[in-house]
């Protein structure tokens, strides 16, 4: 396991992390690009305006940016995530960082986003982030719990 230092300035630390089972989705595995794409659809509509970031990933599929670069890497808007986590059969690892679009230059932990990072580690400026777990689960980390648990609810109440 990589250990992240935080970065400089004001700590910005989970206070709701959540981890997602396949069977929430009514599968037998976890990490499916499809998941992704149910998990932004829903953020989406609770948190509009996001840029998204990808770090750390490792994928069955076309993997959208060099992988297990641990530098996170801009995607774009939930919907260019969405068209790219739509190509990718499963995620074996792999960090989503969400970040308000209004900021240019996010922070985020030195030495860059790990799957394995403790999950309690600083965010930076991500309003959530997502972690794909070697292909076993879910984790969404946020600082703000009612979003973390509003998601685990739709997509318990929303399964494909």
């Amino acid at each position: 396991m990589r250990k992240a230092a935080s970065c400089g300035g004001a700590l910005m630390r989970p206070r709701a992390i959540v981890r997602i089972q396949p069977a929430a989705f009514r599968s037998e595995v976890s990490c499916l690009g499809e998941q992704l794409v149910v998990m932004l659809q829903i953020i989406q509509e609770l948190r509009p305006g996001l840029k998204w970031y990808i770090a750390d990933a490792q994928t069955i599929g076309p993997c959208p940016v060099p992988p297990g670069e641990p530098t996170p890497i801009v995607i774009g808007d939930t919907s260019a995530l969405t068209e790219a986590a739509q190509a990718v059969e499963q995620f074996e690892s792999g960090v989503f960082a969400g970040v308000p679009s209004a900021v240019a230059q996010p922070a985020f932990r030195a030495g860059g986003l790990w799957t394995e990072d403790d999950e309690d580690e600083d965010l930076g400026d991500a309003v959530v982030e997502l972690r794909a777990f070697d292909t076993s689960c879910w984790s969404i980390a946020t600082a703000d719990h009612d979003l973390a648990e509003t998601i685990r609810e739709r997509i318990e109440q929303e399964r494909p």
